[in-house]
This record gives structure tokens, sequence and C-alpha cells, in this order.
């Protein structure tokens, strides 16, 4: 299936910033998709270290259907 990624990345002094540009990606599944990336330990909650990508299919362009997953 076909995905868009956005990563992004927050401090408690600049707030959420987006981390480049939104990516085009190929994979069985919205996790997947991430892991491919940056191949970095994933968790869809926690604590995460500042940086949490959002994934979504482009059918629609739904970006409020989306899952959400930080990196550890």
């Amino acid at each position: 299936m076909q995905y868009r990624v956005q990563l992004f990345s927050w401090t408690p002094r600049q707030g959420v910033q987006q981390v480049g540009r939104v990516i085009d990606t190929n994979a069985p599944s919205a996790k997947l998709a991430v892991l491919a990336l940056l191949n970095l330990p994933l968790d869809e909650a926690g604590a995460p270290k500042n940086l949490a990508a959002r994934v979504w299919q482009p059918d629609g362009d739904e970006k409020a259907d989306c899952a959400c997953f930080y990196y550890h």
C-alpha cells in the first residue's frame, strides 16, 4: 500500500516543527512505512525522544485519519 509520512520534532521552547517534507512510500503497513525510513525503534505511546511520525494513505488526503508513532 502507498503511505505518506510526515516527521515532527518538538521542544518545550520551540514547540512542534515539521522535519523535512512529506515522504511518499510503499509498505505493507503504516508502521513499516515509518520503520523503513529511519530504522529506529517505534511505539504508539509513551515518552518519545522529541521525534514523531504521522502516517496516512494518500487517497483523499485525509490527514485526520492517520496513525502516529513515536521514536524511542
